[in-house]
């Protein structure tokens, strides 16, 4: 089978947990396979700011699937499509988070906005990522006054999650672990292979056709919809049973070690 697209995961795949951006190796292994003519797709969490080539370690993707899927774009960082949560869903959250005072950020096109509890967030996305400079302080809450967001990232003990979902499940609002006690949360029809099949829909690409790898329990869906699918060895136990094969730890370099068996030998 030749395939036509990598699709890449970037937290605990492309970029190890704590670390900046991609290693070195790991970014030249997938620009080598983008060189012969392979098109490179990130399919993240994380929303398109905080996806830059400085992060992948140089790697220029030919698009991007961001925010769980709720942004698709183009490799000039121009919006194909995209979703946001509507003011309900929103407000449910703020109401929720601001009774226990949980920390709760809202994906903006141009930073995490923090509405509850700010300092905690942000150690917490300095920590894990490096890069603090992406969380903003919008304990004002007016910054959905210029758009909605895509997107929300929450920090509540996992037995919460309940409450929320016997309170506002009627909005059908999904938490998809991070790790424990932290969560993407995001609409129920909006995950990275719903992003994937938009995509698929402009590029004429077939599921056999694509590679992916990723992690988590954000990424099971992509892993059922792609023809090869690999979850990395330090992935969720939910990740590991959708995918099709495992591939070596994000900190051997998984990630090189897959693109140069598949397509630079």
């Amino acid at each position: 089978m030749q395939y036509k697209a990598i699709v890449l995961d970037v937290d605990g795949t492309l970029v190890a947990h704590g670390e900046p951006s991609a290693r070195p190796a790991v970014a030249a292994a997938v620009k080598a396979a983008q060189k012969k003519g392979v098109k490179v797709v990130i399919a993240s969490g994380r929303t398109s700011f905080a996806v830059e080539p400085a992060i992948l370690g140089g790697i220029k993707p030919d698009y991007l699937i961001c925010a769980n899927g709720a942004q698709l774009l183009d490799r000039q960082g121009r919006l194909l499509a995209s979703q946001d949560m509507t003011a309900e869903e929103m407000y449910a959250l703020v109401d929720f988070f601001e009774d226990f005072d949980y920390p709760l950020a809202f994906c903006f096109p141009d930073k995490y906005y923090v509405y509850v509890e700010y300092k905690p967030m942000r150690d917490f996305y300095q920590s894990a990522t490096g890069h603090g400079e992406h969380v903003a302080d919008g304990e004002d809450q007016d910054r959905h006054l210029e758009g909605m967001p895509s997107g929300a990232f929450a920090i509540l003990p996992p037995e919460k999650v309940a409450d929320f979902q016997e309170r506002y499940g009627y909005l059908g609002l999904k938490f998809v672990p991070y790790r424990p006690g932290y969560y993407d949360v995001i609409q129920a029809d909006v995950d990275k292979a719903r992003g994937m099949e938009r995509l698929m829909e402009l590029t004429g690409w077939k599921p056999e056709e694509l590679v992916f790898l990723g992690d988590n329990d954000n990424d099971v869906a992509m892993m059922q919809l792609a023809g090869c699918s690999y979850c990395m060895a330090n992935g969720s136990e939910k990740a590991k049973a959708a995918a099709k094969h495992i591939a070596p730890d994000v900190q051997e370099e998984g990630v090189r070690q897959v693109v140069e068996e598949l397509f630079l030998k």
